[in-house]
C-alpha cells in the first residue's frame, strides 16, 4: 500500500536517517510501500524519510523502469560537474537547476544485507546523489539561493495546510 509523501520542510526530511540493522520482513514491506508511493507519484526515486521513516533506505530508478534498492549507501567517488533541472516528490511542482557530480561510485547493501558497488553517470548519478542527500537530511532546495528557498518554503507550507484540511 502506498504511503503519503512527506512535504518539505517537515523535520523528518531535514534530519539524517538511521542506518538499517534489521534486514527482515519489515524492510521488505517498507521497500514495497516506497515503490508504490514512488510509482503513484510518478517519481524516479524516493527515500524512506519521504514516507516518514527515518531509515537509510532509498529507491533509485533506472531508465528501464527498474530500481536499485539501496540500503546504507555511501558515495565512494565523485567526479566532474553537471547541472540538471531537478524536482522532488517532497517539493511538488517545483523545479530548479542544481549542480551535482557527473559521475559517482556508490557502495550500498541490498535488502538481504549483501554489499554492492555501482558506478553511475549522467541522470542516474544525479538520482543517486539526490536520494542519498535525502538520507543525509538534505533536500535539493538546500542548494538554491536563500530567496528561492524561502519562496518555495512558503508554497510548501501552504500546500501542507491544504493537505491537512483535506485529511481532517
Amino acid at each position: 500500500m502506498a504511503r503519503d509523501i512527506v512535504i518539505w520542510p517537515h523535520k523528518v526530511l531535514t534530519s539524517a536517517t538511521k542506518p538499517v540493522t534489521d534486514f527482515g520482513p519489515g524492510l521488505e514491506k517498507l521497500l514495497d510501500e516506497m515503490l508504490e508511493s514512488m510509482r503513484e507519484a510518478k517519481g524516479i526515486g524516493i527515500a524512506a524519510n519521504q514516507v516518514g521513516e527515518s531509515l537509510r533506505v532509498a529507491l533509485v530508478g533506472r531508465e528501464d523502469g527498474t530500481v536499485f534498492e539501496i540500503v546504507n549507501p555511501q558515495v565512494l567517488e565523485r567526479s566532474g560537474k553537471v547541472t540538471w533541472e531537478e524536482g522532488c516528490l517532497s517539493v511538488p511542482d517545483q523545479w530548479e537547476k542544481v549542480q551535482r557530480y557527473e559521475k559517482v561510485k556508490v557502495r550500498y547493501q541490498d535488502k538481504t544485507g549483501q554489499w554492492h558497488e555501482v558506478a553511475a553517470e549522467g541522470k542516474l548519478a544525479h538520482v543517486f546523489q539526490h536520494e542519498i542527500d535525502h538520507l543525509d537530511g538534505h533536500v535539493f532546495v538546500d542548494y538554491l539561493s536563500g530567496l528561492k528557498r524561502s519562496l518555495i518554503q512558503e508554497r510548501m507550507k501552504k500546500l501542507q495546510k491544504t493537505l491537512k484540511r483535506k485529511k481532517d
